[in-house]
């Protein structure tokens, strides 16, 4: 993401803190259930923008909505979140009691009551100091999600610059995790555990296994054969999933997971994003080539991807950067016209032996010898047309 995507997303986050701030400030429970909803669909839109979004955006309604219901700058919110954003305001500084309370489960039905939950008439010199601070606490958290995408850019660059070595391709697991720690992916840890020292991954998110379509009461008490039947039946797939705390949380997990699949991370060299080589079309069993040097991503409104377009973008700037290029260019334009118009004295064989000549000079000149060269293809030239 650049720093105009940033821009949009700090108008999406505008958006929220208005919407939840109409709900309540609102006095019909119809009123505040329509917001609820709407709700979910900025939501939708923050994870469509970035996944990683997820952390920030819940953490910005709570303070909203808790800020209302108490009467107090709710701050406290963020040491809890474990974002890791710091607010410099003294007015804003969080209250002792509100650091020790313990924050409800997140569960639909008391997610609901709290947003729901009637508030006292706030007056419109307390609405803008409201506003002033969530218009702050928005501010810092994109700051915080601008610093944490660039903080797992430089940590992708630096498993990028070694996950084309057959060296460390060829490392287990474990030793490439060591080796990353060691070159600061992750923060090393110690834990002393006498004789040695141990080196562990300092993470807590957890794995877990869902299911969309379970089975009935009746079902379960089938036979086991029966039970596979069903199962396959409804296509019933056990699906892992894993649960994470924070911002942190994830882009551990993610960077864990790049190297216990010994991913390779390449640079795309018309762009410049990291991207993963992709896997063939026709054989999805089979691993993406690692030369790749072009991403899938749409090139800006090219409406190509890089792929696409990446190779003729780079012989250009070549061109264009040139001058010796330029000239041959000019010159293989020139000849391949004559061809094309006079077939019966220029014939195709006689411009395919003078395009292998005339690379052959091009590749023996640089472009402080332009006018030598200039000289040498057109005595070339004149050879061939005249022949």
């Amino acid at each position: 993401m650049n720093y105009e995507d940033f821009d949009k997303l700090k108008a999406i986050y505008t958006g929220l803190i208005e919407l939840v701030c109409t709900a309540k400030k609102s006095d019909t429970l119809n009123e505040r259930m329509d917001c609820f909803f709407k709700i979910f669909q900025i939501v939708r839109a923050c994870l469509e923008f970035s996944p990683y979004t997820h952390f920030y955006t819940q953490v910005l309604i709570d303070i909203i909505v808790k800020t209302y219901n108490t009467k107090v700058f709710r701050t406290d919110l963020l040491l809890k979140s474990q974002i890791g954003v710091l607010i410099e305001n003294p007015k804003y500084y969080a209250k002792e009691f509100y650091e020790e309370l313990e924050e409800n489960p997140y569960t639909i039905e008391l997610v609901l009551h709290t947003f729901t939950d009637n508030i006292d008439k706030v007056s419109d010199k307390k609405h803008k100091e409201y506003m002033k601070y969530f218009e702050t606490i928005r501010d810092l958290l994109i700051e915080n999600l601008m610093d944490k995408k660039i903080d797992l850019i430089k940590r992708l660059e630096l498993i990028s610059k070694y996950s084309n070595n057959s060296i460390v391709r060829n490392l287990s697991v474990p030793e490439k995790l060591y080796l990353y720690e060691t070159k600061r992916v992750f923060d090393i840890h110690y834990l002393n555990t006498n004789p040695a020292h141990a080196l562990f991954l300092d993470t807590k998110f957890k794995t877990k296994y869902i299911v969309d379509k379970p089975l009935s009461f009746k079902e379960k008490r089938l036979d086991v054969e029966e039970i596979v039947k069903i199962m396959k039946e409804k296509k019933i797939v056990a699906e892992e999933v894993y649960e994470l705390e924070n911002t942190e949380e994830q882009i551990r997990f993610e960077l864990f997971k790049v190297i216990q699949n010994n991913f390779v991370i390449n640079k795309c060299e018309n762009c410049g994003r990291l991207f993963i080589p992709v896997t063939s079309s026709n054989n999805p069993n089979q691993k993406g080539r690692n030369d790749q040097k072009y991403c899938n991503n749409l090139y800006k409104n090219t409406g190509k991807t890089c792929k696409q377009i990446g190779a003729l973008n780079k012989q250009k700037q070549k061109v264009q950067n040139s001058l010796i290029l330029k000239e041959y260019n000019r010159e293989y334009k020139r000849m391949h016209g004559l061809h094309y118009n006079h077939t019966k004295e220029f014939k195709e064989k006689q411009f395919k032996e003078w395009s292998k000549k005339a690379r052959e000079i091009r590749n023996n000149y640089n472009d402080e010898q332009l006018d030598e060269f200039k000289i040498e293809l057109k005595n070339l030239s004149d050879i061939y047309w005249r022949s």
